[in-house]
């Protein structure tokens, strides 16, 4: 055989072992490690020409497999949304369900396009579409009640207790929509401010300088501790930092 034969099968296995797999559309859903593909191939010397063969046996093994790899339930899409439907974040992104058709002749099928050249096997499957599902998120606080609601399509789905502004920093009523997060921040802390405190986690804005926020300085919530803002336990302030997009409606009464 001469270089040139040898030199080309290289290249061929080397562009096989790339690509080689089972495909859904253009993804390469069950790549083939090349160790597992050596496994399935091999270089013929046929009268000084070079082939490649495959074994559909050593490729049923993985054939085997494909179901658990590839079908899935679909995943429904959800969007968070105002009580005008305005979607303010996509909170799941929706995947189409599958599910793979019969299998019986894949392995051959596929040894006979390896031995051809060809690595990529698109598999054949049936779709489910998904839904798009919108969850209506609102947040309403209680200041006679020192207490904050956290609502799903009108449906409370978590409450607590809250401390919120003292006599002369009360808490603003009306209601609001929260415009911007900070993970962290000094609050105060300027020339001749009354108060300085550092270092205040998860505050999620919704009135000029009032949000609610972490608090470390004390526990005493569900009494009135605050200048204006709604203070909770950190890990509680941080639940409302992730709960509530930008655009989220906050309604603050007595």
């Amino acid at each position: 055989m001469s270089d040139d034969d040898a030199t080309a099968t290289a290249t061929e296995l080397n562009t096989l072992l790339g690509s080689i797999g089972f495909y859904v559309g253009d993804e390469r859903t069950v790549p083939v490690a090349p160790a597992v593909a050596a496994t399935w191939l091999t270089v013929v010397d046929d009268d000084g020409q070079l082939r490649i063969e495959a074994d559909p046996q050593a490729i049923q093994a993985t054939v085997d497999t494909l179901p658990g790899l590839v079908d899935r339930a679909a995943v429904n899409a959800t969007n968070i949304v105002d009580s005008a439907g305005t979607v303010l974040r996509s909170e799941q992104k929706g995947a189409t369900g599958r599910a793979l058709g019969d299998t019986s002749t894949v392995a051959e099928q596929f040894a006979q396009q390896l031995a051809a050249g060809d690595g990529v096997f698109v598999l054949t499957v049936s779709e489910t579409a998904f839904e798009t599902v919108s969850l209506f998120r609102r947040i309403e606080i209680n200041l006679s009640q020192q207490r904050a609601y956290l609502f799903e399509n009108n449906e409370v789905v978590k409450s607590w207790a809250v401390s919120t502004g003292l006599p002369g920093t009360l808490t603003p009523t009306g209601n609001f929509k929260v415009f911007a997060h900070t993970a962290m921040q000094d609050m105060g802390c300027y020339e001749g401010a009354p108060y300085c405190t550092e270092d205040v986690p998860w505050i999620t804005w919704f009135a000029p300088n009032i949000g609610f926020h972490g608090t470390y300085w004390h526990n005493n919530f569900g009494q009135r501790m605050s200048h204006g803002c709604v203070n909770l336990p950190i890990d509680l302030a941080k639940y409302v930092y992730d709960w509530s997009p930008e655009g989220l409606e906050i309604s603050v009464y007595y």
